[in-house]
């Protein structure tokens, strides 16, 4: 399809709230081995009352504490690089930008790594976001989208955790312009039961399909969201629109 003018991510979008997530409490991690549905709904509670940033696994691996060590290992020394202190929430931004590109290239190898050493585990996949975050501050989209996919395939279908590599593969889409792809990905994210914010990636795919041309689409999704959702709201701009859209259709029947 043809790429529109790049746009940045708008306020209230799922990539939005899932920045938001990370920047309050960054690795808030939720292992579950059993009472899994029970467990993830709890998790979920929590991450969104304490505004801290989680995933649950359901991977059918257990997490070996090499691959968790690993991954924290990284995250940490990162940081550190970046002029933080291990344990803080959020990651500084150095005074020299070309100091801060060269720590990102050296660290979405060292990311890389870690996914790839650990490849079908929790931290394995999480390390692959690690990545693709990275990638996508160094303005690298194809390499962002391929970590992102990486992880993905490394999880089983049902695992919570998919739905934060499918709101990151959505944001670089959106990037660029390429609202079709965000839209099914963020769609893909939004139907994923175990996913603490899916409701905020349906806003997402809607207000994609709206600016991909896919009215109907964009209607659909809206009326399983007041189904599956019917207290959460959407921002006012993107409720203004599919009013527009309801209208236009009503007028055509």
């Amino acid at each position: 399809m043809a790429r529109r003018s790049r746009r940045p991510i708008q306020e209230g979008s799922a990539a939005g709230t899932l920045d938001e997530i990370e920047s309050a409490g960054d690795r808030l991690v939720v292992w579950l081995a059993k009472n899994q549905r029970l467990l993830l709904a709890i998790a979920a509670g929590i991450l969104l009352a304490a505004g801290g940033w989680g995933y649950a696994s359901t991977t059918s691996q257990e997490t070996s504490s090499a691959a968790d060590a690993a991954l924290a290992a990284a995250q940490n020394e990162y940081r550190t690089a970046m002029g933080g202190q291990p344990g803080e929430m959020t990651i500084p931004e150095p005074a020299n930008p070309e100091a801060a590109r060269q720590i990102r290239e050296e660290f979405a190898a060292r990311f890389a790594q870690v996914g790839q050493d650990h490849l079908g585990t929790g931290p394995g996949a999480v390390a692959f976001l690690e990545t693709g975050k990275i990638q996508q501050a160094l303005g690298n989209a194809p390499a962002a989208i391929a970590s992102y996919t990486t992880g993905l395939d490394s999880l089983p279908e049902a695992d919570a955790l998919r739905g934060f590599l499918w709101t990151r593969l959505g944001s670089v889409y959106e990037a660029d312009g390429q609202w079709a792809e965000a839209a099914e990905v963020y769609a893909k994210a939004g139907a994923l039961k175990g996913y603490a914010i899916r409701a905020g990636a349906s806003a997402s795919a809607i207000r994609s399909y709206i600016h991909a041309g896919q009215p109907s689409a964009a209607l659909g999704l809206a009326d399983q969201l007041q189904a599956s959702a019917p207290g959460f709201v959407l921002a006012e701009s993107l409720q203004a629109e599919v009013a527009e859209l309801r209208y236009a259709a009503a007028q055509a029947d």
